[in-house]
């Protein structure tokens, strides 16, 4: 019986060593391991709305060829005395709809990016330049481009479900991510359309759908539009959408 109580005893008091133990060796694992993971938020540090997906489109950038999208990437660990490079890949490459590399984007390993695909010294962020180029293609198709932050000989595996981004290029219209948010352009223009949203950037001579808008512009920009759409219809006639059945007005 005495035998038993003391094997408890020893027992029990084993337990704070052994939790001593596993901290010291979970908080050292973190100290000399690091990882990469997307920024996820409404605006990056670029100025660009960033999520799990972006899409981009030629359509607003008249007869510009390339360009460039900035992709936001974080450190977890500890920064480095020097720059790292990054172990970033296209993932959906020789799929079905997928962007090709020198063709629709500048490859991430190609000479000319080599001094951006890295985590620089003593940082815990950095811009990562998508450069997106235009294609005849792209006036009727979109191509997706998947990006993956993998492993190398200094990162692990990052957070798993912020180690993907999606980037889809176009030069058709694309609808502005904060068209629908209230009091924004959804107030202004209506429901959104490939044709209305070419007539505004043409006659109403607007076409900075990143910006939130005051009332007053807001209001101003909606007369505008009415009263352009006024003008056009009694030259040409109703403006329609490329179904031909979907009329466009302005509210």
């Amino acid at each position: 019986m005495k035998y038993t109580i003391l094997k408890y005893i020893l027992s029990f008091l084993a337990i704070p060593l052994l939790l001593s133990s596993c901290q010291e060796k979970m908080v050292g694992s973190f100290d000399s391991e690091s990882s990469l993971f997307f920024y996820r938020g409404s605006e990056n540090s670029a100025g660009v709305p960033q999520m799990d997906s972006l899409s981009y489109s030629f359509f607003l950038g008249g007869s510009i060829l390339t360009d460039t999208v900035w992709v936001e990437v974080w450190l977890t660990g500890i920064p480095d005395g020097k720059d790292r490079p990054l172990p970033l890949v296209q993932s959906n490459a020789g799929e079905p709809g997928a962007a090709v590399a020198g063709e629709h984007y500048v490859g991430f390993d190609s000479a000319e990016l080599a001094g951006y695909m890295v985590m620089p010294a003593n940082s815990v962020y950095t811009l990562v330049p998508v450069v997106v180029k235009r294609t005849a293609q792209m006036d009727t198709q979109e191509f997706r481009l998947d990006m993956e932050l993998g492993t190398n000989d200094i990162f692990v595996a990052g957070i798993m479900d912020r180690t993907s981004f999606t980037l889809k290029i176009t030069a058709m219209a694309v609808k502005p991510p904060l068209w629908d948010v209230p009091n924004s352009y959804l107030s202004i223009f209506g429901p959104w359309g490939q044709e209305k949203m070419k007539f505004i950037i043409d006659y109403v001579n607007y076409s900075d759908f990143d910006q939130v808008l005051t009332t007053d512009y807001r209001v101003f920009l909606a007369l505008k539009a009415k009263a352009a759409l006024a003008a056009y219809e009694e030259l040409h006639g109703p403006l329609y959408e490329a179904d031909g059945v979907t009329r466009v007005v302005f509210p």
